[in-house]
């Protein structure tokens, strides 16, 4: 895990979009959705829940967000 990682966590949070946010970040959805994975598993959690209209964070999810945004 990388301070990147957790500024491509905290956009996805923002935006509620993976597209939206690699957009925003001026990177490809997929490029960002792989980062998203990698930093998932190696928290050993799911920080999002997919959604057919984006994404919002888990539980477990929220809380990590609440340390990555520091």
């Amino acid at each position: 895990m990388n301070t990147q990682h957790l500024k491509y966590a905290v956009e996805v949070e923002r935006t509620g979009s993976i597209t939206q946010a690699a957009d925003n970040l001026y990177m490809a959805q997929p490029n960002l959705s792989k980062a998203i994975k990698e930093l998932e598993d190696t928290l050993g959690i799911s920080i999002f829940r997919r959604t057919s209209k984006g994404v919002v964070p888990t539980e477990k999810g929220a809380e990590f967000l609440v340390y990555a945004k520091r």
